[in-house]
């Protein structure tokens, strides 16, 4: 593995470990909890956005060009949180073994560097923390030591 896809591969497993961290604490019926606003999507909404961009940009990274959109956990049956942590798991195992063998300075088939395409999905991955940044607040949910620590929360 190359000292690029080892770097992106740490930061991609330490902002998917908060992730996790989070989801921790959660239960499924609080997957339903929404913003007080009316086009509000819901927790669960968050983690399965977080998880198909995860699968389509690693497909991305496979073919070289954008497949469009699509979620493992469509049609999987009941969201809870440990689906979501059993497809985002299968994920994190694929992308390792895909940042083993890509030259990720290399152009995909469409130009873009490989290493754009990781960058993106980690990007992608802290937007969605900040969205549930707003739900932990909004609904006084238990703040995971590690985003304590990492994003500076607390409820004093």
């Amino acid at each position: 593995m190359s000292t690029l896809s080892q770097l992106l591969l740490n930061q991609w497993q330490g902002i998917r470990g908060l992730t996790y961290d989070y989801l921790a604490l959660l239960s499924t019926e609080q997957l339903a909890l929404r913003l007080p606003f009316e086009t509000s999507q819901s927790l669960g909404y968050q983690f399965w956005c977080m998880t198909g961009a995860a699968e389509s940009y690693l497909r991305k990274l496979e073919t070289g060009a954008w497949p469009g959109f699509a979620c493992s956990l469509d049609g999987a049956g009941l969201l809870t949180p440990e689906l979501i942590r059993e497809k985002m798991q299968a994920t994190d195992a694929q992308m390792e073994e895909v940042l083993a063998e890509m030259p990720l300075e290399e152009p995909l088939a469409n130009g873009q560097p490989a290493y754009e395409v990781v960058m993106q999905m980690i990007k992608h991955e802290m937007h969605h923390h900040g969205q549930l940044i707003n739900f932990l607040y909004c609904h006084h949910l238990p703040i995971p030591a590690s985003w304590q620590d990492e994003w500076a929360l607390s409820y004093d």
